[in-house]
């Protein structure tokens, strides 16, 4: 990727024919899974155009990009700090719709008819605020997520809150995520219960059989990155040392090391001079495919993620959310449970966790839907735009 970033658009008005031009922003990778699905679509489709914006969040495997079949079409310059200084990179963000999207640009803002934002994320709250302020139409995937406490997850809840209010259409997960728009105002005829495209992706993968298992097997996979947590780091590196002399029902303990250097620092610090062979530090596992074998073959989970109490869910494996709560709560009835840092209740969790894993053992869960997601947004999208559909929607 270049670093001043790049535009590789070049659209002919006979490619277009009158086609709806969709802008997709995405940055990280868990925006690119749960959104190459409808991608495919519209770029079969009669009707839209999809561009590719990568705001460069997040450095995402061109590897996993051109498995699913993504070219980005236009990338943003990276930008220093990116992970730690929210300012800087939603400012940076701003300006880089700016330029890419200006006047030396194949596609302009006054050509665009609408953009597609997914989540909660910093690239999500930019490109819906573009969108907004140059009055394009907004469409907010996987809308309505709510813990109801600002402060966690900071600052997602805020940003993911924010985008609603930029919103022209919702498509929510779940029933609760809809009751959640209305009750803050969003009238009911701009908000969908689509599901979630999370189980559009998986389905997809699975069929393709792009998954690669991993050799181990009925081990603790744990990650740790959120920016509420940091303080907590050195105490849960503590805590999962500890647990290594009570794995009776686990091989090891696998710990995917965020690459932040201050979730590092003090992780490590705590470890630095130790050592257990059950206690196994990797670096972020960043080819998806591999990830999602990962969690498939995991014992259970320790996690602060939201990405992974969905694919948790899916398979059926135990999720210990290290988190005060969670805008997922639908998995809380599931196969989740928040816990607190602190070694005796995650202990408790990990031995519950075995039986739960006994009874749901090779069975998938279809809480996020059939992996027809993508198609009703799709379909959706359409009706909007006064499009003929052959789905309907009562």
């Amino acid at each position: 990727m270049d670093i001043e970033g790049q535009l590789n658009i070049s659209i002919s008005s006979e490619e277009l024919k009158g086609k709806k031009v969709i802008v997709f922003f995405f940055g990280t990778r868990p925006e690119i899974i749960k959104l190459f699905v409808l991608y495919r679509i519209l770029k079969k489709s009669d009707e839209f155009y999809p561009l590719l914006y990568n705001t460069a969040q997040q450095k995402i495997s061109e590897d996993i990009l051109s498995k699913i079949g993504i070219n980005p079409d236009i990338t943003a310059s990276e930008k220093k700090n990116r992970s730690s200084d929210l300012n800087e990179l939603i400012a940076h963000l701003l300006n880089e719709f700016n330029d890419k999207l200006g006047e030396k640009s194949p596609v302009r803002k006054e050509h665009i008819h609408g953009i597609i934002v997914q989540g909660d994320t910093a690239s999500a709250f930019a490109g819906a605020l573009w969108g907004f302020l140059n009055q394009i139409p907004v469409f907010h995937l996987e809308a309505g997520l709510r813990t109801l406490d600002k402060m966690n997850p900071f600052p997602e809840e805020f940003m993911r809150e924010s985008i609603a209010r930029m919103a022209t259409l919702h498509f929510a997960p779940k029933g609760i995520n809809r009751d959640n728009l209305i009750n803050e105002g969003i009238k009911h005829d701009r908000v969908y219960v689509i599901g979630n495209t999370i189980n559009d992706a998986i389905f997809t993968l699975i069929k393709e059989k792009k998954i690669k298992e991993p050799k181990q097997k009925n081990y603790i996979l744990s990650t740790l990155h959120r920016r509420e947590n940091w303080k907590y780091v050195s105490t849960y590196a503590e805590i999962l040392y500890s647990l290594t002399n009570e794995l009776k029902d686990y091989s090891e303990i696998l710990h995917l090391m965020h690459p932040n250097p201050l979730i590092r620092k003090a992780f490590e610090s705590v470890i630095n001079g130790h050592s257990d062979k059950k206690l196994v530090l990797m670096n972020p596992i960043h080819d998806y495919f591999e990830m999602l074998g990962y969690v498939k073959n995991a014992g259970s989970i320790l996690t602060d993620s939201g990405g992974l109490q969905e694919e948790s869910l899916f398979f059926n494996v135990p999720c210990g959310v290290l988190r005060k709560t969670t805008e997922r709560p639908e998995v809380l009835k599931k196969n989740a449970k928040l816990l607190p840092f602190d070694k005796n209740e995650i202990s408790v969790f990990l031995s519950q966790a075995v039986h739960y894993k006994q009874v749901h053992q090779s069975k998938y869960n279809y809480t996020y839907g059939f992996g027809d997601s993508s198609y009703l947004v799709y379909e959706l999208l359409k009706k909007y735009y006064g499009i003929e559909t052959h789905y309907s929607f009562l």
